[in-house]
């Protein structure tokens, strides 16, 4: 039964910022929450690393112990003492991470504010997370907002995955979402282009009738835009409490970790990103 949290944390705001992300989330859902602090140990590959001449510095085992022990401790003010449990583990954070995750709900893991360094670290641990997790991760990018949950659909097989995250989502935190399919019509056939649009309007009318039949009390706007999906929902990103999409959608190829339009948002979206894709265990 997949009954935790699962949350990676470290010496960062960001980290913390996730932290309460993670325990909120628990508390809507009634779940445990499980705290992981990875660290990599440079002395086990050494001299194999580095520059010539170069001795890593001693690990701070006691200062890693302490970060995961306050996490804890933050964790267990809100769900008890019994709902709360953790792990320190030498080992790269993404590994250490998706080890843990094979249980789990839901994956939470932060990322750092936006600066030169955060591809690298997004390509490290936050990208390679949201590729291989085998449930929904979350990756939060500020603080928590009021707002509209904003999802993605395109009716792939990611997408109602996508769906049926944001409708649980909404139902438990009282924010209205808003549904959106993007589109890139051709202006110069502008009667075709009405036609095409009310099309998908009623296509994605009728295929979100379902969620609204089983969340009746989640307020729902529904929309076609024109448009790049990613550039999009990055956009809605800047009002939005949450964006929701799948891993790869109807474009995408099998095979790629994952689509455009996720990997647009990991980078540059205003809000946390719950990517909800289909992975499967190789």
């Amino acid at each position: 039964m997949k009954d935790y949290i699962l949350v990676g944390v470290d010496d960062t705001p960001e980290s913390r910022t996730a932290l309460r992300w993670a325990v909120d989330a628990a508390v809507r859902r009634d779940l445990a929450i499980r705290v992981v602090r990875a660290y990599a140990n440079d002395l086990d590959r050494w001299p194999a690393i580095g520059m010539a001449g170069y001795v890593p510095p001693p690990i701070a085992l006691d200062t890693f112990q302490q970060e995961l022990d306050e996490a804890i401790r933050i964790a267990r003010d809100r769900l008890g003492e019994d709902r709360v449990s953790g792990s320190l583990v030498d080992m790269d954070p993404a590994h250490a991470i998706l080890r843990e995750a094979g249980d789990a709900a839901l994956v939470v893991v932060g990322t750092r504010s936006p600066n030169k360094m955060s591809a690298a670290f997004l390509g490290s641990v936050a990208t390679a997370v949201t590729a291989k997790a085998l449930c929904p991760v979350v990756v939060v990018r500020g603080e928590r907002r009021p707002g509209p949950i904003v999802v993605g659909t395109d009716g792939s097989a990611d997408s109602d995955d996508a769906l049926t995250f944001a409708f649980e989502e909404a139902a438990l935190t009282g924010e209205p979402l808003r549904v959106v399919y993007c589109w890139l019509p051709q202006t110069e056939y502008a009667a075709a282009v009405a036609g095409t649009e009310q099309l998908l309007k009623d296509w994605l009318a009728e295929s979100i009738a379902p969620y609204r039949d089983k969340y009746p009390a989640v307020q729902v706007r529904a929309a076609v835009l024109a448009g790049r999906a990613g550039t999009e929902l990055i956009k809605l990103s800047a009002t939005a409490s949450t964006v929701v999409v799948g891993s790869r959608g109807r474009g995408g190829v099998k095979g790629l970790l994952l689509g455009s339009v996720s990997q647009s948002l990991l980078h540059h979206a205003n809000s946390p990103v719950v990517i909800a894709g289909r992975h499967k265990e190789s």
